[in-house]
């Protein structure tokens, strides 16, 4: 079954997918669906705060847009909670 994927309610991250195109969260939420199915995607980073990162990219409107986001797991009740989100644009000619 796969896990529940909840995303840290937080200014920044509210802020990252309130300026997203809105054609684009569909592929976003579709990379996140399959990280639920696949919870240890990512790598895990020893950091101040231990985490694991998840990237990934999409293609749109002529430009490569290069996906990171930080989650924790909860064994407990099946869930990935996403912390912080991050993009890089790289226009192609």
């Amino acid at each position: 079954m796969p896990y529940k994927v909840e995303i840290v309610d937080s200014r920044a991250n509210n802020l990252f997918l309130s300026q997203l195109p809105k054609d684009l969260l569909p592929k976003v939420a579709e990379h996140l669906k399959l990280l639920g199915a696949h919870p240890y995607l990512g790598r895990s980073v020893e950091a101040p705060i231990p985490a694991y990162i998840y990237s990934f990219n999409i293609t749109y409107s002529k430009q490569l847009q290069k996906f990171t986001v930080s989650y924790k797991i909860n064994e407990g009740d099946e869930t990935i909670i996403i912390n912080s989100f991050g993009r890089e644009i790289i226009k192609r000619r």
